[in-house]
């Protein structure tokens, strides 16, 4: 499984939204995934027509009964009681699980390396005013954010776009994003206990940061970070 989801290539797409399908994600990743399926109908397109086309698959299998001996050792590794399992009709889900296996082997084979997405507590997706997502910023609670370029409208010549956050009514930059790849960001100190409720926006800037350190251009978009995971709950 690669750790990130290039959703400019369709293919990469397809990809992603089979792997989450199958159930082949990590909680990271799985997050990531969501966050990015909320804001986008292609995406939830391509997740429904997996589930569509593993559900046609798994109709045309024959149940397979495995040696017994096979689950006596699952069960004592799990620590788990035989009957139990057993009654909930384990071995029959087992070899739908096993078809999966196999195609998430497949994916596996051909997903290509990539470097991974920061984990984090917090989300904001931005998007273009057409409602395509921009960039996505992945938040820890202390402070460090990764921004991620996923489609960003092209910007006039020395034109970019610049992260801002609200300090008591005051915006305050946070840096510039990047138009391809990642880009890390440290949120000040101060603004630690400001980061869960303060509004966040983006602005079309000078490509080295807006005049005066105020906001100059028109908003690209704006918003809260989103909770996507805890200590005790994950998305």
């Amino acid at each position: 499984m690669h750790d990130t989801f290039g959703l400019n290539d369709p293919d990469e797409r397809e990809m992603a939204a089979g792997e989450y399908v199958l159930g082949t994600l990590d909680r990271d990743q799985r997050a990531e995934f969501e966050a990015l399926l909320a804001v986008s109908p292609g995406l939830q397109h391509s997740v429904d027509a997996w589930r569509e086309h593993l559900q046609l698959l798994n109709q045309q299998l024959e149940p397979v009964k495995p040696p017994s001996q096979l689950w006596s050792g699952i069960a004592t590794r799990l620590g788990l009681k035989t009957g139990l399992l057993q009654r909930l009709g384990f071995w029959r889900a087992f070899s739908g699980l096993a078809t999966a296996a196999a195609l998430a082997l497949a994916l596996l084979t051909l997903a290509p390396k990539e470097s991974g997405m920061m984990p984090g507590e917090y989300v904001f997706v931005i998007n273009q005013p057409s409602g395509q997502t921009a960039w996505i910023l992945n938040a820890t609670l202390d402070g460090k954010m990764m921004v991620q370029a996923v489609s960003p409208d092209p910007m006039p010549e020395g034109k970019g776009g610049e992260l801002w956050m609200m300090e008591n009514g005051t915006p305050v930059s946070l840096g510039m994003l990047p138009t391809q790849g990642e880009a890390t960001m440290q949120l000040p100190t101060k603004m630690l206990g400001l980061m869960k409720t303060a509004d966040f926006a983006v602005s079309m800037e000078p490509s080295a940061g807006a005049p005066g350190g105020k906001p100059s251009g028109p908003v690209i978009d704006e918003g809260k970070l989103i909770q996507i995971r805890s200590n005790t709950v994950s998305l």
